[in-house]
């Protein structure tokens, strides 16, 4: 399912799908695919990995999504180098820009796994002395010390070498979650840094800031670094990275990364939460959109005022809604997708970015796709002129893109009106029927409105139906 929809310039242009490899399931019918967890092992079929982005490329390019961060770029269980370079030189002639997830201290270095220098299992078995070290004076099998100037020096290297040898768009940095050295180097390093700030911003910048540095040259792509957390500016507090809470109101690394490079902010916790005990603070129902692209209720919740902006010149935000860290992979999310993107926009962020795992075979993932597309180019729109622009695209006509999201907001609510049910019921029957009698040139198009319809009229009539039998 490939859509080349008409598309502007981006309001929010460093917007892109992240992606773990082993969980972006493109090839329905691989026997390794897995659907949970990170850093696990690739499981499919080599050839599958590069098939997979090689879909997720086409539709990526066919939304106006400029790029993919992939998790796992460099494995030698799914063909190592060479594969490597298939994904990202396809990505690179269609306008997509490959970011592979570059481990500072930890997540494999810039070779995710095998046997390669450049990654940081084979890095410290040559250099054990270089292993972080936990509380108890434990060596971390895969992590290493970022004060070491030896593991410095080779993440540069390597950074040099993943640009040279690739025809990358960017990299995504992060250092291992929460994690701290407890190294006597680096506890001396602290007598150097603001003593209000928390040791997991001061260990980031220990090994994000050289390797920002090593490539400076580098920053007219997508070059992004992970805070693990949202930028509300709270006293320093634990907290989960999901939940939205800085450790502290101003981290000392903002004010030292090389300019271009962009701050990816968590913004799961920042947003309204399916869960939240107050009913009020949920998700708005997308009846509150259909007329209105920024109704006051989205514009200024506790975890996210009116008026907060992010800290330093380049921001970009991730959502894990609609993933297996918020227990809704095969969910619509559309509503907090919206939200997401008028809320950075109009807090000056430059891009959302949001899981790009799930093929749109998928109904809801369709529809969360789209809606992505539609709301990174228009994020102010209303879910009507989300229905006109974008779904009108699908299906071929304004009017029946129109009513699809208007129907859609109603069956979204859990209360569809008895004119709204009736017309759902005979749209339905329509694209069953145009579909029986199709002799177009394009069967996949015909195919897609209908499944779109069939799922909505099941799901107006409590015909809840799984997420694998969406897939077709």
């Amino acid at each position: 399912m490939i859509w080349q929809l008409d598309r502007p310039t981006p309001a929010l242009p460093a917007s892109y799908f992240w992606t773990w490899d082993h969980s972006t399931n493109w090839v329905l019918d691989d026997p390794g695919n897995v659907t949970f967890g990170c850093a696990n092992p690739y499981l499919k079929r080599p050839e599958t990995f590069v098939e997979d982005y090689r879909r997720l490329t086409d539709f990526s390019a066919g939304l106006g999504v400029k790029g993919i961060l992939i998790w796992g770029f460099l494995r030698d269980s799914h063909g190592g180098i060479e594969a490597g370079k298939r994904v990202a030189d396809y990505a690179a002639e269609r306008g997509v820009a490959i970011m592979p997830g570059v481990g500072t201290t930890h997540y494999g270095g810039i070779y995710y796994e095998g046997d390669h220098p450049y990654c940081i299992d084979t890095f410290l078995r040559e250099h054990p002395e270089e292993a972080m070290l936990d509380e108890e004076g434990n060596r971390h099998p895969h992590s290493t010390c970022p004060s070491s100037p030896e593991f410095l020096n080779w993440l540069a290297e390597g950074l040099d070498w993943l640009y040279k040898e690739f025809a990358i768009g960017g990299i995504n940095l992060e250092n291992g979650d929460f994690m701290v050295c407890h190294c006597p180097k680096c506890k001396a390093q602290k007598a150097a840094w603001p003593a209000d700030d928390p040791d997991f911003f001061r260990l980031q910048a220990m090994s994000y800031l050289p390797a920002l540095e090593a490539v400076k040259d580098r920053m007219d792509g997508l070059v992004t670094w992970a805070t693990y957390t949202g930028f509300l500016p709270e006293d320093p507090k634990p907290v989960d990275y999901l939940t939205g809470s800085m450790l502290c109101r101003h981290p000392a690394i903002i004010d030292r990364v090389p300019e271009g490079a962009i701050t990816q902010w968590t913004l799961t916790g920042m947003v309204r939460q399916r869960d939240a005990e107050d009913p009020a603070m949920r998700p708005l129902p997308l009846l509150a959109y259909l007329d209105d692209g920024a109704p006051e209720a989205a514009l200024d919740i506790p975890q996210w005022p009116r008026d907060l902006r992010p800290l330093g010149p380049r921001s970009a935000g991730f959502l894990h809604q609609g993933s297996q860290w918020t227990s809704d992979r095969y969910e619509m999310v559309v509503s907090t997708i919206k939200e997401g993107c008028l809320r950075a926009y109009r807090s000056g962020l430059e891009g959302v970015s949001i899981h790009g795992e799930i093929s749109p075979r998928c109904m809801p993932w369709a529809l969360n796709y789209l809606a992505f597309s539609h709301f990174i180019h228009w994020p102010e729109d209303s879910l009507r002129e989300f229905g006109r622009k974008t779904l009108g695209q699908v299906f071929d006509s304004e009017a029946d893109g129109e009513a699809y999201a208007e129907l859609l907001a109603y069956v979204e609510s859990g209360n569809v009106p008895a004119a709204q049910q009736a017309q759902l019921k005979e749209r339905a029957g329509q694209a069953s029927r145009m579909l029986s009698t199709y002799t177009g040139n394009d069967p996949e198009a015909a195919t897609t409105r209908w499944q779109l319809w069939d799922w909505l009229w099941n799901m107006s009539r409590g015909a809840a139906v799984r997420h694998v039998q969406n897939w077709s």
